[in-house]
């Protein structure tokens, strides 16, 4: 072996004794531990916000169709959610109508109410549409919600003994002229039925709110003659006296022997109603000839006469 082999195989050897060295002081040399994690700050308590809730007034007992709500049949309830067609004061269905049974606990909704012309009449009243125009309705100059006399006519024929006006009813309220109506347009979200044209015609219809048992002397005289509307001044009160005129006999009479009671109940409007009403009746009695009396004779002198007619009056004149 050369001089210069032997170097290189000495500096090879210590090298290898050089890495050992280090690989055995790496080996045994300890991991050193992960750093621990920093400790976390305190979490906030966050506080706790409360769940929004909304009044909803529902139905405190049995409602029937057909009851006018009052507020003791009512109460409010806080809900997590609002209703959309639901109501939040009792209040505000003060004097409503339900056309649907609703059950306690039940929300009463909008839907459930009566709506339109339904709602505008009072108990034991009907609505009623009679035909108009320009002439009966006041040169169409009522409005939805006016209070008017109805007057009526009937012309001489068969059945009516004697052309005659008379007042029929008086102080009726109208619920809708024409197109227009007292529960007014259609509310913000409801599609009206028919779409209006831009001019409106000529009114052809009144509808009015009658007491039942005035519905047939209406019908008849709508039917049989002539009926015209009367506009009236909505503070005046003054009312025909039916007392102090003959009664009306009806259609169908009374079974005999009824009790105190039922002669009573006769009195009401939907049996008076029941027991109908007649032309020959509406017509009013037969007039009563005048009776003549010794004084009248006395003045006539003793020489001839005529006796002039003058509806239900009579008077002789000589001549």
């Amino acid at each position: 072996m050369t001089g210069v082999s032997k170097i290189l195989a000495a500096v090879l050897l210590a090298a290898g004794i050089v890495l050992a060295a280090l690989a055995y002081y790496v080996a045994s040399r300890p991991v050193a531990a992960p750093p621990a994690p920093a400790p976390a700050a305190p979490a906030i308590a966050e506080a706790k916000v409360p769940q929004a809730t909304y009044p909803v007034v529902l139905a405190a007992k049995p409602l029937v169709a057909g009851t006018r709500l009052e507020a003791d049949m009512l109460e409010v309830v806080q809900w997590p959610v609002a209703l959309s067609h639901g109501y939040v004061r009792p209040e505000d269905l003060a004097g409503e109508v339900v056309r649907l049974d609703i059950a306690p606990g039940e929300p009463v909704t909008r839907q459930m109410l009566a709506q339109g012309l339904a709602r505008q009449l009072h108990e034991g009243e009907r609505a009623v549409a009679v035909p108009v125009d320009e002439i009966v309705g006041a040169g169409n100059r009522i409005m939805p919600g006016d209070l008017v006399d109805v007057f009526f006519m009937l012309k001489k024929d068969q059945e009516v003994q004697g052309s005659q006006v008379r007042l029929l009813q008086s102080r009726v309220r109208v619920l809708a002229y024409g197109p227009e109506s007292i529960d007014g347009p259609p509310v913000e979200g409801d599609k009206p039925a028919v779409q209006r044209p831009a001019t409106q015609p000529p009114a052809r219809t009144a509808l009015l709110a009658v007491p039942i048992e005035n519905v047939n002397e209406l019908l008849l005289a709508s039917r049989a003659g002539q009926i015209q509307l009367a506009l009236r001044a909505p503070d005046d009160e003054t009312l025909p006296d039916r007392e102090l005129f003959a009664v009306r006999q009806a259609v169908l009479p009374e079974r005999s022997g009824l009790t105190p009671e039922q002669r009573e109940a006769l009195k009401a409007g939907p049996n008076r109603a029941y027991a109908g009403d007649s032309l020959a009746q509406l017509d009013g009695p037969a007039p009563q000839p005048v009776k003549r009396t010794g004084s009248a004779r006395a003045g006539s002198g003793g020489g001839r006469s005529i006796e002039i007619l003058r509806g239900d009056s009579t008077q002789r004149v000589p001549y």
